[in-house]
């Protein structure tokens, strides 16, 4: 039992990084399709929690894209070093890339928190993996499977956290 929910996180992880899966590239859509999949999985979402969460996901990860496309590096050619003026204009792109980044993910768990409990909410924002909340080894797989029950009580709750 164990081992499963280890190959399963192996697999989720795979799907996360890659975009490779079952042989073929996948496109952004179906990647995005792929993790509200996982996610309303993963959530024990009802149907109508589901729909409304794949609504606002799309609108998600299409603004995350977008913010993903500003690079805060220029090309450059092999051996070719940046000037301090270059790196200087690259650390400061990054920090108000990161400032972009965190009004997104309020902005989005206001709008995720209006259909999912905090608990969801924080899973989809992947903050659990500052909380600790994440299962990292073998050793681990008695937390993860704990854990996964104790999400599952939880999500059995509206998102003002009274049970349904």
């Amino acid at each position: 039992m164990a081992i499963a929910a280890i190959l399963a996180a192996n697999v989720s992880a795979k799907e996360e990084k890659n975009e490779h899966f079952d042989g073929k590239k996948l496109s952004k859509e179906e990647r995005v399709e792929r993790r509200i999949q996982r996610l309303t999985d993963e959530l024990f979402l009802s149907d109508k929690q589901a729909e409304k969460f794949a609504e606002t996901y799309r609108e998600y990860a299409e603004e995350l894209d977008k913010l993903h496309q500003k690079k805060a590096c220029p090309e450059k050619e092999e051996g070719q070093e940046l000037s301090d003026k270059e790196l200087d204009k690259i650390a400061k792109q990054r920090f108000e890339n990161m400032k972009k980044f965190a009004d997104l993910q309020e902005k989005f768990y206001d709008k995720f928190r209006t259909n999912l409990n905090a608990r969801q909410t924080q899973k989809v924002l992947r903050f659990n993996d500052c909380c600790g909340n994440k299962a990292h080894s073998k050793g681990d797989a008695k937390k993860f499977e704990k854990r996964d029950k104790h999400n599952r009580d939880l999500n059995k709750r509206d998102h003002h956290g009274a049970k349904k």
